[in-house]
């Protein structure tokens, strides 16, 4: 004898193993706004506040962010120390293979004035194309 509600079952518990394998593996994959840039952007910050020129060449793909990141820390060593901890990073416009990223401190000091630096590539390949802030030595070029 055959009961009606089988084919009710065997579809319940179909849907709850789709369900459990799409929670599982997540054929689908996003991130936070930023997250790809924070640790380029982080270790670019760390090669400022340490003054490290060549640190800074390896991870600029021009002279002009090295050149304002060796002036923001000469001029604004304790302002610039404000990135070296907690930082949220945003990522702004994207155009080809460059990204305009928003580096903000954790706190009140420079809260409204963020580290722009425009990458250009992704992941650990990512490069400083541009950087500034209006909180640090100039405006963003």
């Amino acid at each position: 004898m055959v009961n009606g509600k089988a084919p009710l079952y065997a579809t319940l518990l179909a849907a709850g193993l789709f369900a459990a394998v799409v929670l599982g593996v997540q054929p689908y994959s996003a991130d936070w706004p930023g997250t790809a840039y924070t640790k380029p952007a982080r270790q670019f910050i760390r090669s400022a506040m340490r003054e490290d020129s060549a640190d800074l060449r390896r991870r600029s793909a021009s002279m002009s962010p090295v050149l304002w990141a060796l002036e923001a820390a000469r001029v604004h060593p304790d302002t610039l120390a404000l990135w070296s901890r907690r930082v949220r990073v945003w990522t702004g416009e994207r155009r080809g293979d460059t990204t305009e990223v928003f580096v903000y401190p954790a706190g009140e000091v420079c809260s409204e004035a963020p580290i722009v630096l425009r990458f250009v590539g992704w992941g650990s390949a990512a490069r400083v194309l541009r950087a500034g802030s209006t909180c640090l030595v100039s405006s963003y070029p």
